[in-house]
């Protein structure tokens, strides 16, 4: 790699530590705000939002900054877009049909990206939040996910020895949780027993096209509750159509990266 290609990457690591430093509840940032939350020098983070400005990938408001139209614009065109808007009808008719908060995730390395989030007050407070990562071990989404991963996940589990608890009910051994995904292959279904956030639990399974994992949907309920006997096939369900629904889109086939589904 030549020094111009290893100062192109610099600067587009930097950019996505700005990106990242924005949330839901985080939209609209000073330079201080994106400067601690990214870990960049002062001078070094006004640099790169003024060239993040003059491409459109940041916009200025007043003194603050947000995300630009053109990185929606993108994002709009990425498959979990696809796969959000298809699931959308279907996690909207399973949120009001048991009042639960409902979920839509993909595996993004050792975490699970939450790219849909239907909220429910009857449901305790959930950590998860659309655009957010939590350790996919510590879900129900995730585990669904890691269960019918790719190599990504057998390379995450290969190069840890621990993982990082956030309750006193996560798995935190690497072996505890390859037993746990050979049962969820089994079961056709993830669990979540308070191991993302105490006092919250979820079930999950994985929404499938043409045999290969795309997303999963989960729905979450607090821990003094529990969900009628039919949840985890209304569930099941859901996840059915929208892969039926996925399968069926003409030309996605290749956003979706999936090989040989087409005829």
């Amino acid at each position: 790699m030549t020094a111009i290609d290893n100062d192109v990457t610099g600067v587009l690591s930097k950019a996505f530590d700005v990106l990242d430093t924005f949330g839901p509840t985080r939209q609209a940032l000073s330079l201080s705000d994106i400067t601690r939350r990214s870990g960049l020098p002062k001078t070094t983070t006004h640099r790169i939002l003024q060239q993040m400005l003059s491409v459109g990938a940041i916009e200025r408001v007043g003194h603050r900054y947000q995300v630009g139209t053109r990185v929606f614009a993108v994002s709009a065109r990425s498959r979990e877009a696809t796969v959000r808007d298809v699931a959308l009808p279907h996690l909207t008719e399973l949120n009001r049909r048991y009042g639960h908060t409902v979920h839509l995730a993909t595996l993004c390395g050792a975490d699970v990206l939450y790219i849909e989030k239907l909220q429910s007050r009857a449901t305790a407070a959930s950590p998860s939040s659309i655009g957010g990562r939590l350790p996919a071990h510590c879900t129900a989404a995730g585990k669904v996910l890691m269960a019918w991963g790719s190599l990504d996940t057998a390379e995450v589990l290969r190069e840890r020895r621990s993982l990082p608890g956030r309750t006193t009910t996560s798995i935190t051994s690497v072996d505890q949780l390859r037993r746990c995904l050979l049962q969820i292959r089994e079961r056709g279904f993830a669990r979540d027993d308070e191991e993302a956030a105490v006092g919250l639990r979820c079930l999950a399974v994985p929404v499938q096209v043409g045999g290969q994992t795309v997303a999963a949907i989960s729905i979450a309920h607090s821990s003094d509750t529990e969900l009628p006997k039919d949840g985890l096939f209304a569930l099941q369900e859901t996840a059915a159509r929208v892969g039926r629904d996925l399968y069926r889109i003409p030309g996605h086939l290749d956003l979706l990266a999936l090989d040989g589904l087409a005829g």
